[in-house]
């Protein structure tokens, strides 16, 4: 197997992996350790399907998801966004360039409004009590999904 065949399968389990985040976001309000361990510990194999492995290179990753992982544990901290989340998001982070995850980030953002607002009228309509409970998973994921997308149908990019 070459390398960019390496790539594009890689990039075809961390699409499996999304779409079950989504499912298990879904259906339970949770993302298992299970989906975001191998995200994280397949991300190396990526780098160097890709060519990405310098030194330079691993230490930006490295660095982005860091910074990812502080900030949205700031979010956890103030019961903005779950655990799993922040895992997602982090181990995400170390895929793409940080370009790529500031876009990430960008476009789970606007998932998330759309999510939170299908959610809040479904909560509203169904006249439960209590607060409403989003599964912003499914927004990182979908953001994510776009970027494992690009490679696949952006061949011009």
């Amino acid at each position: 197997m070459n390398t960019e065949t390496l790539a594009y399968a890689l990039l075809g389990g961390l699409a499996i992996a999304l779409l079950v985040s989504v499912y298990t976001d879904l259906r339970y309000r949770l993302i298992f350790n299970k989906i975001t361990l191998p995200v994280a510990l397949a991300a190396p194999l990526y780098w160097y399907a890709t060519g990405d492995y310098g030194w330079q290179a691993v230490g930006i990753h490295l660095l982005t998801a860091a910074v990812v992982f502080v900030v949205f544990t700031i979010f956890f901290h103030f019961r903005m966004m779950g655990g799993g989340d922040v895992k997602l998001f982090s181990a995400l982070a170390l895929w793409f360039t940080w370009i790529e995850v500031i876009r990430m980030i960008f476009f789970a953002s606007l998932f998330g409004g759309v999510v939170t607002l299908v959610f809040a009228v479904m909560h509203k309509m169904r006249k439960q009590k209590g607060p409403v409970k989003i599964p912003y998973g499914v927004a990182i994921a979908l953001s994510g999904l776009m970027l494992v997308g690009e490679p696949f149908f952006n061949h011009f990019g």
